[in-house]
């Protein structure tokens, strides 16, 4: 790994380079994707196991004065899995709507990995503002993973 990341150029475990661009300069997950296969291999291998992965975010009221925007990760290879608890997701059962998060993981077929961006109600809106900024750049990443592209990232609705 160290070669992979000691030279100019980086690279994915599966030696494809990392790709570069500012957005993804200025994203905290930018090295740590470097110790996974690239995102063409991730969908080649979601697509050989016929996965439909999508993302869903959401806005959910969490408990009385706090809120969190919420990411939840369907029908994920274990590949991407790995991916995704690297870089702070966590395996839930799915939610049902605004006000009911997934229940803790038991193994079920419907789990998701999901990832919460906590905020106060009483925040400052430029702060809120600032949040989606980084939601919308780890979701431009996190697209590129997906089979279906971005097209697989769905905001305000809930996995089925």
């Amino acid at each position: 790994m160290m070669d992979r990341l000691g030279s100019s150029k980086l690279t994915h475990r599966c030696g494809h380079p990392l790709s570069n661009g500012p957005l993804f300069e200025q994203d905290e997950a930018y090295l740590i994707r470097a110790a996974f296969p690239c995102a063409h291999c991730l969908r080649e291998m979601a697509r050989k196991q016929s996965l439909e992965t999508h993302a869903y975010v959401n806005l959910q009221q969490l408990s009385p004065g706090m809120a969190a925007f919420v990411v939840e990760v369907s029908q994920g290879s274990d590949e991407l899995g790995d991916l995704l608890a690297a870089v702070g997701y966590a395996k839930r059962g799915r939610s049902r709507d605004e006000l009911t998060p997934g229940a803790t993981a038991r193994g079920d077929a419907d789990e998701v990995w999901r990832k919460e961006f906590w905020f106060a109600t009483s925040t400052d809106p430029r702060h809120v503002v600032s949040l989606v900024d980084h939601i919308k750049m780890e979701m431009s990443w996190l697209g590129e993973y997906l089979p279906g592209g971005a097209a697989s990232v769905d905001f305000c609705s809930f996995p089925n």
